[in-house]
């Protein structure tokens, strides 16, 4: 490093004017590339003394160049370079020689230090495993870790321990849900008789038919699984809620077992329009008689007229129970016994609520007596839809159309009901109670291991083809369970002997209803198959229905070779 003729080894000084001519020099005279550079760096602003990092033939040099004080015209510059390896040998040399030695006590120290770092290492490792148990809530397996370290012990102990009771809080938690869920249910079915117990069995079959298109690994069911406990689950909760907008339809339309029928059946209303007109025409009869007229043509007279008046009540009696298709001659006739006119005497305004009045066409007080129509379909008998709730439907992407009025009671309208008992506002409003289950459903804040909940439950009345409500699904657009929790839906209801408007389909026809909607490809052909050959109908059966309802069913009729 250090030279006779100077500090540094490879130094370099000159002494040189500001013509750029060198008046001394230690062996840069010969390195003009050097001297260009220091005269360069010099000239390149006024100050008296410049100090530098340079770049000179490929290595970095400190550069230290001053103006030397002097009374000439002529200035000398004095001009230091030092190569920056030179400054740095020495003290390169120290770290290397301390590097050394530390490398060297490490390596000594190294066993020591590895069983330290295990002592703490490992039981962090096994702790940090127990909270990922946590975090994946598999808080029955989160263990106590084995270690000397007691810091560590304690928080493993007050894992466990938290584990404990995060669990046994999620168990009640768990149960006050099911509760919950089986209550809405239980009240549902209890609403209405034609509901019967469909709630709490629809989730029986969806159940059963779940696991063996689990364990089934052919065809479309290859990826299908229900492995853990929470997925089973949450196929049950949606059966168990499939039908939790009912609870916003009135019973009355449910349970409408007549085409007059409101809360009452309103035959009985017009049954008295008929007895006013029979007692009229008895009364005319019998002033006729006093006013001198034939008494047997009269009598015959009278008979024919009450004839007619019997024959015309029971056409409308009969077209009130709804239970075939209605003959377009039948309305006809309707229509003409509707013409037919009588005297109200009473006022109709008094004694009305405050929504019956708001529907009278005429609030001021009549003449009576009032001529009027034996049947007719008045202003009053529309219910309007006091709010539209079409944008809301819109953002649920709801398809089903939606009538102009909540409901319709005029009496020719009702009578003149095609098929059914039911009007197209009631058979809406019924429809629309799988439009509640899904506003219901998607609001609530179902955890993540029940996400699927609503659109598992939403879509037992969708087809495999866009024909059905409320959304117009597709196959491809639906889940297998949400397929599954379709059959399970049908099925139960075929079946069902607690409701009042259908006499118990036996098993075998239950089966062939199936099948037409197989072909028809309102339900899915796979999961149908699979009822079959997993023979759960007739497990469901013996167990569910009665046993005059039970036949033999021959499935190889179903199923594609």
């Amino acid at each position: 490093m250090c030279t006779e003729s100077g500090i540094y080894k490879n130094e370099k000084i000159l002494l040189f004017k500001d013509d750029k001519k060198i008046t001394i020099s230690s062996s840069i005279k010969r390195d003009k590339n050097s001297f260009n550079k220091i005269l360069e760096f010099t000239f390149s602003n006024e100050k008296n003394t410049k100090q530098s990092i340079l770049k000179i033939n490929g290595e970095d040099n400190f550069v230290y160049v001053s103006k030397l004080n002097s009374e000439y015209s002529d200035k000398d510059y004095l001009a230091m370079i030092l190569p920056i390896k030179e400054i740095m040998r020495p003290y390169n040399e120290k770290i290397y020689y301390a590097f050394s030695f530390t490398i060297f006590i490490m390596f000594l120290l190294s066993p020591i230090v590895f069983y330290i770092a295990k002592l703490f290492v490992n039981p962090i490792n096994l702790l940090e495993e127990e909270n990922r148990k946590i975090n994946n809530q598999d808080f029955s397996s989160v263990k106590t870790v084995d270690t000397r370290l007691k810091e560590i012990y304690n928080l493993s102990s007050s894992f466990v321990k938290m584990s404990q009771s995060i669990e046994k809080h999620n168990e009640s938690q768990k149960k006050l849900m099911d509760s919950f869920i089986h209550i809405i249910a239980s009240a549902i079915d209890a609403k209405s008789t034609y509901t019967g117990v469909h709630c709490s069995k629809v989730p029986l079959l969806a159940s059963m038919l779940a696991k063996k298109a689990s364990e089934n690994k052919e065809g479309i069911f290859k990826d299908f699984t229900l492995k853990t406990e929470d997925e089973k689950r949450e196929l049950s909760v949606a059966a168990w809620l499939h039908d939790c907008g009912k609870v916003t339809t009135p019973e009355y339309v449910v349970d409408k077992a007549t085409k007059l029928e409101t809360i009452y059946n309103r035959i009985h209303e017009i049954r008295t329009r008929f007895e006013v007109l029979h007692r009229d025409k008895t009364i005319i009869y019998l002033n006729n008689i006093l006013s001198g007229k034939n008494e047997k043509e009269e009598k015959e007279k009278l008979g024919l007229e009450h004839n007619n008046l019997y024959k015309e009540f029971e056409v409308l009696a009969s077209a009130n129970i709804g239970s075939e298709f209605l003959d377009p001659k039948i309305i006809s006739q309707i229509e003409d016994i509707a013409k037919r006119e009588w005297f109200r005497h009473f006022d109709n305004i008094i004694g009305l609520s405050k929504d019956e009045l708001s529907r009278k066409e005429s609030k001021s007080k009549e003449i009576l007596p009032v001529k009027e129509f034996l049947l007719d379909d008045k202003k009053e008998h529309i219910i309007p839809r006091t709010t539209s709730l079409k944008e809301e439907y819109k953002k649920f992407g709801f398809k089903l159309e939606m009538p102009k009025d909540l409901y319709n009671l005029g009496e020719v309208y009702n009578l003149s009901i095609k098929k059914g008992t039911l009007t197209n506002e009631e058979r809406y409003k019924i429809n629309e109670h799988v439009i509640m289950s899904i506003i219901m459903l998607e609001q609530l804040p179902f955890p993540d291991n029940l996400k699927n909940v609503p659109e598992f439950a939403s879509a037992h009345h969708e087809t495999l083809i866009g024909t059905g409500y409320p959304r117009q699904l597709k196959k491809e657009e639906m889940s297998i369970p949400a397929r599954i929790l379709a059959i399970a839906d049908i099925f139960e209801a075929l079946t069902a002997s607690d409701r009042p408007y259908k006499e118990a389909k036996t098993l075998n026809e239950s089966i062939k209803i199936l099948s037409y909607m197989v072909k028809d490809k309102h339900i899915d052909k796979d999961i149908f198959e699979l009822f079959l050959k997993s023979d759960i109908h007739n497990i469901y059966a013996n167990e569910h229905m009665h046993k005059d309802q039970i036949d033999k069913v021959d499935i190889e009729e179903y199923i594609s070779s």
